[in-house]
């Protein structure tokens, strides 16, 4: 005789859960669609679902067991993340039946390459690609989908504030120590670097995409770099290193700057991608004269993203 399925008994506090699940499912994929190319990566899968207020628990080996099911059946193809998140949601919603709604979260590192600014040497750069599906189960049975994916990359930003304070004090002592007019005096701190503290910066994006709707992560990569005073690199030569610094001196952002830019970034990437879709965007700020960091984040419509640039720039 089979021993009683605890799971399906009714809980003393009949309450429903809006997400139970497991979390940090490992399992290689062969390849996934990065930079227009195959890349081999090991993701990391949070599995849910939700819960009825009439049932004590979830079944989580069905959550592994479809999420090892689906990505064994993928193996070799060319996949997308977002996709296979989104079958992973299915199947779990195939094997729980008493939910309604799944939650695929993916992340995994991916190495690219890229050259060096000015040596134009080879170096290879990580990120973290992230996708994200759920899946929802209709009164008559049939399941509907949201999609997203994304990236987390590394920056630099330099602080405008302290810069600010620098350019004042090299003012004062341009006019009060070698006495220069105001136009020399002008000439001279808008030519030469005026230095700031550096913050190693990183800003993350999620886009939710339409079904059918490409969006490879590398262009992200790229649309969240833009958005901090410069960029970051595994090998720096020296003359490499000064234009970095260079760059970032010449491009001041606060935390609260670079995040504005990441959402005009991404609208202005993708004219093409309804208003309904979200938009979820993170920028942190890891301080190095304070013992603190800086974070920023915004959620929100395309449509209400182009609303607002197109009001706060219009002539």
């Amino acid at each position: 005789m089979s021993p009683r399925d605890v799971h399906v008994d009714k809980p003393e506090v009949q309450i429903s859960v809006r997400r139970v699940g497991v979390t940090s499912i490992r399992v290689p994929i062969q390849f996934i669609f990065f930079e227009e190319q195959p890349a081999i990566v090991v993701p990391t899968f949070d599995v849910y679902v939700n819960l009825p207020a009439y049932q004590k628990g979830i079944h989580p080996s069905r959550s592994y067991e479809a999420t090892v099911e689906i990505v064994s059946q993928h193996a070799e193809k060319l996949n997308r993340l977002e996709d296979l998140c989104a079958d992973i949601a299915r199947e779990q919603l195939e094997r729980h039946d008493y939910a309604t709604e799944a939650e695929v979260v993916a992340a995994a590192d991916v190495v690219y390459a890229r050259k060096t600014p000015e040596s134009d040497m080879r170096t290879y750069e990580s990120c973290t690609m992230k996708a994200r599906a759920i899946a929802s189960r209709g009164k008559k049975g049939k399941i509907s989908f949201r999609q997203w994916i994304g990236v987390t990359v590394g920056g630099i930003t330099a602080c405008p504030c302290a810069q600010e304070m620098l350019r004042d004090q090299v003012e004062k002592k341009l006019k009060t120590e070698l006495q220069l007019d105001e136009s020399r005096i002008q000439h001279l701190v808008d030519t030469l670097p005026i230095g700031s503290h550096m913050q190693r910066s990183y800003g993350s994006v999620m886009v939710e995409t339409p079904e059918d709707f490409y969006l490879d992560a590398i262009q992200l990569v790229g649309l969240v770099e833009q958005a901090m005073s410069a960029s970051s690199y595994e090998l720096l030569k020296r003359p490499d290193e000064a234009t970095v610094v260079q760059t970032a001196l010449n491009n001041p952002k606060f935390v609260e700057d670079a995040i504005r830019q990441m959402v005009k970034n991404v609208v202005e990437a993708y004219p093409d991608l309804p208003d309904s879709m979200e938009l979820h965007f993170i920028q942190r700020n890891e301080e190095c004269i304070h013992r603190h960091d800086l974070v920023a984040e915004e959620t929100i419509t395309m449509g209400e993203a182009r609303r607002q640039i197109n009001e706060n720039h219009s002539p």
